[in-house]
């Protein structure tokens, strides 16, 4: 079995806190993330580490190794249909070591606290742009006798009528 290291919120199990605590949802992701640990302007750590799963705010890295928790790294990977990679800066905020016989994968989770460039637009992309993209082809589809002024106003259009549809299917949008 895991354990995760950490301490649990008022008695309840560690991975109820997690989904508690979780601003962003999380999925599955294979990725080959690249760190880097500096101390001033010295390289004191660098490797490369596979995934188990994302979210627009951090993710998790499968190791046997571990770093301190509150270590600060740069990570550098990429997301498939990106056009650049994601580079962030993160903070190493929980561990999930092995015990003896666990099949579970050891490893630790980073919170992403810098984003570089267009990474965190990027992130949300990965998660929403196949829900958006559903919503505006049927948007397009249903409203196709309609015309505008300008591509703004057909713009503005389709994201008023987004939030209306979020609203009234009582989806709560990711929090920025």
């Amino acid at each position: 079995m895991a354990r995760k290291t950490g301490k649990s919120r008022r008695g309840k199990a560690p991975a109820a806190c997690d989904a508690e605590r979780r601003m962003y949802p999380r999925k599955p992701a294979d990725l080959k993330v690249f760190l880097q640990a500096f101390s001033g302007s010295e390289l004191v750590f660098q490797a490369t580490l596979p995934s188990r799963d994302i979210s627009i705010g951090g993710i998790f890295l499968e190791s046997e190794f571990f770093l301190k928790t509150g270590t600060r790294l740069l990570a550098r990977f990429e997301l498939e249909g990106a056009d650049e990679p994601i580079e962030v800066e993160a903070t190493v905020v929980r561990q999930e070591r092995l015990d003896d016989g666990g099949g579970v994968r050891s490893g630790f989770a980073l919170e992403f606290v810098q984003y570089f460039g267009n990474s965190k637009q990027l992130l949300a992309s990965f998660f929403l742009a196949p829900r958006v993209r559903g919503f505006v082809e049927r948007y397009l589809r249903e409203n196709s006798g309609r015309r505008f002024r300008s591509d703004e106003d057909r713009l503005v259009d389709i994201l008023v009528a987004w939030e209306l549809h979020q609203q009234e299917n009582r989806q709560q949008p990711l929090r920025p």
